[in-house]
């Protein structure tokens, strides 16, 4: 039975979702209102199919941040990141990057689909990031998912998972997501 694989870059998505899509779809609302429904946007990735591996990165939180644990209840491997001295992320893509590219390894010859949760393409033009290794898993013989706010996805990024997969614009489910 095909499986699909999830690899979330939450930073990416909710900073869009606040910064760019937040104050469109419900303007003159106060920014700190704004949240990501974690249940939500993990159903809309995996639409009930078999869960092969979920993984999320982020940034190691206040110690009376609950979000991580919640995620991790609804069976989302977490990994938590220290930040840089200048409070960054550090590293959180190359994360995610490698825990879909073991993924692909470990399930080479399946029919299994690999999603993404971002809107990041940058790196292209070295080899490496999102794009570079989405087209990686694709070669090997995945399909390909990219969920992504329209307002903040890379256009090759959205371009390839078009052509190649299915690009799933977040701002069609905004109330299921947030």
């Amino acid at each position: 039975m095909s499986k699909v694989h999830i690899f979330w870059d939450n930073s990416n998505i909710h900073f869009v979702g606040l910064n760019k899509v937040f104050p469109n779809k419900e303007p003159g609302e106060e920014p700190a209102l704004f949240r990501t429904y974690f249940k939500g946007l993990f159903e809309l990735a995996h639409r009930n199919r078999n869960v092969g591996r979920a993984y999320l990165a982020g940034s190691i939180p206040p110690k009376s941040d609950k979000l991580w644990d919640h995620i991790s209840k609804q069976g989302i491997q977490v990994e938590l990141l220290k930040r840089t001295s200048e409070n960054k992320e550090n590293a959180n893509d190359v994360s995610i990057q490698a825990a879909m590219l073991r993924t692909a390894v470990d399930n080479i010859g399946s029919s299994d689909t690999i999603v993404v949760l971002t809107g990041d393409g940058a790196g292209k033009a070295m080899g490496t990031g999102f794009l570079a290794d989405l087209e990686r898993v694709h070669k090997m013989g995945f399909l390909i998912e990219v969920i992504s706010w329209e307002a903040g996805c890379n256009r090759h990024l959205r371009k390839f998972a078009e052509e190649h997969g299915k690009f799933i614009p977040l701002e069609h489910f905004y109330d299921r997501v947030t």
